[in-house]
């Protein structure tokens, strides 16, 4: 019996997260990661497909380097005090949002 490749033995984690996610007792947000993990397995599912289509040994590639180098930090949008990073209106600092274009 060969060895599952890496992308099915992902396709069964989500599976089981899957399962899970039925225990999640908020019904909109079990509903919701639902959705996310239904949506990832069709994707994993359909990539095998490709895999097996175009006949290639492995299309993951091995870096000597991350591709992003993971931050401590959270980034935060660099804007001028009481500016709206979207779309550059003057916003007051007593709402969390642009009155303009909504953004927060």
């Amino acid at each position: 019996m060969k060895e599952p490749s890496d992308i099915e033995r992902f396709q069964r984690w989500l599976q089981s997260e899957l399962s899970e996610a039925s225990a999640i007792e908020d019904k909109e947000e079990r509903e919701k990661r639902q959705i996310q993990i239904e949506i990832a397995i069709s994707e994993a599912i359909k990539f095998r497909q490709l895999v097996d289509t175009v006949k290639i040994a492995s299309p993951f590639i091995q870096r000597d380097t991350n591709v992003r180098e993971p931050g401590n930090s959270e980034v935060k949008p660099t804007v001028k005090s009481g500016e709206c990073h979207s779309c550059g209106a003057i916003r007051t600092s007593d709402i969390e949002f642009c009155p303009v274009c909504g953004e927060f």
